[in-house]
């Protein structure tokens, strides 16, 4: 009989038991699945590259040619916006500057390669000291980065 009471103990301590397991598994899990879903929005919002508010409102052309090595994360992107600002990258310099930096870039392992984005209202004196600092640094290959114009094949 003795024996029967202890089992019949141990089952009742199971049963008691039981539910708390399975909140606590329940919990953990959620609060996996919680810290995963922050964990991939902080990725995505930290990691990713804001291109979409760039300070320069881009020429348009009809015939562009894709540059996919302006994407690159090493690549010598230079801006320069409507009052003759000039960014490299996402800093602000000046065109004393450009030459070193680029040639500092290019020391990196960048391409040989600049990539220019100039506003479509700016004066080409701005730009012309540009193009030669980034001669100066060694580049000779500058690409000119324009938007596609979506009414290319609208006859007026």
């Amino acid at each position: 009989m003795r024996s029967a009471e202890r089992l019949h103990r141990r089952v009742l301590g199971r049963r008691k038991c039981r539910p708390l397991e399975i909140v606590a598994i329940a919990l953990e899990m959620a609060m996996t699945g919680l810290m995963t879903t922050l964990l991939i929005i902080m990725m995505l919002v930290v990691g990713a590259p804001h291109h979409s508010n760039l300070p320069a409102d881009l020429a348009r052309a009809k015939h562009a040619v894709s540059m996919p090595g302006a994407k690159r994360e090493d690549a010598i992107r230079i801006i320069v916006t409507r009052d003759g600002a000039i960014y490299f990258g996402h800093t602000e310099t000046r065109v004393a500057d450009v030459a070193d930096r680029v040639r500092q870039r290019v020391q990196d392992g960048s391409e040989r390669r600049a990539y220019l984005m100039v506003d479509q209202r700016t004066k080409y004196v701005d730009v012309e000291p540009v193009i030669d600092a980034i001669r100066g640094g060694g580049v000779w290959n500058v690409g000119l980065i324009v938007e596609l114009d979506q009414r290319a094949g609208v006859q007026p």
